[in-house]
């Protein structure tokens, strides 16, 4: 499923997940939809038997009882030289739609295998597309990823920002990946953080993966996170632990995965975070989700916990053409006890024509956070002309949720929240740009936070 957050800043680029540097399989998975596979291999190959040359995703919130275009997202395949471009547009109340940033996928092709190769980001500037950032990837003989480059653009060209390196098992899939990143104070590569992945007999079987951070010129072992899986090797559970010793772990949180009868398609992800008051887990959140007799996603419910009882908070419903192409995600909150309108994303296949709106000028603010850039707490302030209810969530740089700050109705005034720069796991963020949001009643505003530890 994709995320709410309306993309409107310069960096769209790199995905940061647990320090890991991957593309986002997101556009792919839309154009590329029958036999979509992404492949462990870094996440740097996909599967595909067939393509959708042209996608146009038209993103809309709900304002004033109206939907309201904000953001346009042209995707276009070219096989003849298999290349993707995805364009982002943004509607800018005084002066209608505005180019806004740009990505250029780059693959390399081995029967219906679709290699990374190059990942290139662009702004928009004036007139022009200017590169503010770029991966490259390397491979070795047996075509397993083992090597990933990324240069950013800090204002006089492109400079080495972070190197991955990566070791892999019989099937490709990683043993190892180390991060060296930039010094910004030496201006040198220094390692930064490693993730060892454990395998069960199948070297498909991932049983562990442990994070460690570079601390005092030694490898310290910081989080790990435990998978148990079903006979297609989809996790059933994720148990994610803390070390608070070098040999010893404590709970943070746990997923746990129930599947249909083929073990294929998830039904319910149930999420829990460990008490250490109590020394007990509690549940927090699930997702149930529906599927269509050809197996798409019909519907994502979002509950949470309530005075000891599942409660509806949200929910994601798709539509589908006869062709099983998706044409619509509708994104819906439960408030007093009635489905409220947030937003919707339209997808067609061919160049549309769209009454694209305006947009309402919104009535409360959200002010830069202080300090920025910041390590590890910043403080947001915000103001409401009214009251309402409110979500303050963080973002990563490409829309990928990873802290909710508030979720819940306030009356009008002057509020200020920290953020300790921890995701949704009470996970450590890595260093880089951040994007908070702040949305009421339909409406939402968005900036800039940047992380350096």
């Amino acid at each position: 499923m994709k995320n709410g957050l309306i993309l409107i800043f310069l960096f769209l680029f790199f995905h940061s997940l647990s320090g890991e540097n991957k593309p986002d399989l997101k556009n792919l998975g839309n154009l590329f939809p029958k036999n979509f596979h992404a492949v462990q291999t870094g996440i740097s190959t996909v599967q595909v038997s067939s393509y959708i040359p042209y996608q146009e995703e038209l993103k809309q919130q709900w304002a004033n009882d109206n939907w309201v275009s904000t953001q346009k997202i042209i995707t276009t395949v070219d096989t003849s030289n298999w290349t993707m471009v995805v364009i982002y547009s943004i509607n800018n109340p005084q002066t209608g739609w505005q180019n806004q940033s740009k990505l250029e996928y780059y693959f390399k092709v081995t029967g219906t295998t679709l290699g990374f190769l190059q990942l290139k980001m662009y702004a928009f500037s004036g007139a022009d597309w200017k590169l503010q950032a770029q991966m490259d990837f390397s491979y070795d003989a047996n075509d397993f990823l083992i090597l990933v480059n990324q240069q950013m653009d800090f204002g006089a060209g492109l400079m080495p920002y972070s190197t991955t390196t990566y070791t892999n098992n019989s099937a490709g899939l990683p043993l190892t990946e180390t991060i060296e990143q930039i010094n910004f104070a030496t201006f040198t590569m220094e390692n930064y953080r490693k993730t060892t992945y454990l395998y069960n007999l199948n070297p498909k079987d991932l049983q562990t993966e442990t994070r460690s951070d570079w601390r005092t010129n030694q490898w310290v072992d910081t989080l790990r996170t435990s998978y148990k899986r079903n006979a297609n090797f989809l996790p059933t559970t994720e148990l994610y632990q803390t070390f608070t010793a070098p040999s010893t772990l404590q709970n943070l949180n746990q997923y746990d995965y129930t599947y249909d009868g083929s073990n294929s398609y998830v039904m319910v992800r149930l999420y829990k975070y460990w008490d250490t008051n109590t020394n007990n887990w509690i549940e927090s959140q699930k997702i149930i989700y529906t599927y269509s007799a050809t197996n798409n996603v019909l519907s994502a419910l979002d509950q949470r916990i309530d005075q000891n009882a599942w409660k509806d908070e949200s929910r994601t419903t798709n539509y589908y053409s006869v062709d099983d192409n998706i044409t619509k995600e509708l994104y819906e909150s439960y408030l007093s006890l009635t489905w409220v309108n947030q937003g919707q994303s339209l997808y067609s296949y061919n160049p549309t024509s769209v009454e694209n709106g305006a947009i309402t000028i919104n009535d409360f603010e959200l002010s830069d956070n202080f300090p920025n850039p910041f390590n590890p707490t910043t403080s947001i302030n915000y103001e409401l002309a009214a009251e309402g209810f409110v979500t303050l969530k963080v973002f990563d740089i490409l829309g990928n949720e990873v802290a909710q700050l508030v979720h819940e109705f306030k009356a009008a005034g002057k509020y200020q929240i920290s953020f300790d720069a921890k995701n949704i796991s009470s996970q450590q963020l890595s260093s880089g740009t951040y994007f908070y949001q702040l949305q009421t009643e339909g409406r939402f505003r968005t900036k800039k936070m940047v992380l350096l530890r």
